[in-house]
């Protein structure tokens, strides 16, 4: 083999450098691709679902979500997500949950947290959107739209 080297150094130099940076880029690429999520499934009960890009897939704990994602839970099913400003949202059993609206860029001030909940119940903690600017954190029900006015809240919708 290293005689085979000798003669085909760049080759076999090249063929390294090829594989590593295919390696590289593949370890690379589901970062640059989840860089846009805004908050992550921390626990669960199965049966839940996320809808995303309008494709249902089953949650998982890791599963990240996207603005504009809903998720929902079957009967006996539970969700636990932690947002990307430290927001805990528990979902209970039968809930439908959309993210409307999330940005985060404290620096700027520039903060919302908007959800839909059309069925279900579902138990807020609110991270440092809800200290930054209490005001842009809403939670859009069938009958009225809830604003946050303290750090937690608990919403039932039938």
């Amino acid at each position: 083999m290293t005689e085979i080297m000798k003669i085909f150094p760049l080759f076999f130099k090249s063929r390294i450098i090829t594989i590593l940076l295919g390696l590289i880029a593949m370890v690379n690429l589901p970062v640059f691709a989840d860089e846009n999520y805004v908050g992550m499934v921390k626990t669960y009960q199965p049966p839940a679902a996320v809808i995303h890009n309008s494709v249902e897939a089953a949650i998982n704990i890791g599963t990240k979500l996207y603005l504009g994602d809903i998720v929902v839970t079957k009967a006996d099913a539970a969700v636990g997500i932690i947002f990307m400003d430290g927001s805990v949202l528990s979902l209970g059993p039968e809930t439908h949950f959309e993210i409307v609206d999330f940005l985060f860029k404290p620096a700027e001030r520039n903060v919302s947290f908007i959800s839909k909940v059309s069925q279900g119940t579902v138990a807020f903690t609110s991270g440092a959107i809800g200290r930054i600017s209490p005001e842009s954190v809403k939670f859009i029900t069938p009958t009225s739209t809830l604003g946050l006015h303290g750090t937690k809240v608990l919403i039932e919708v039938k």
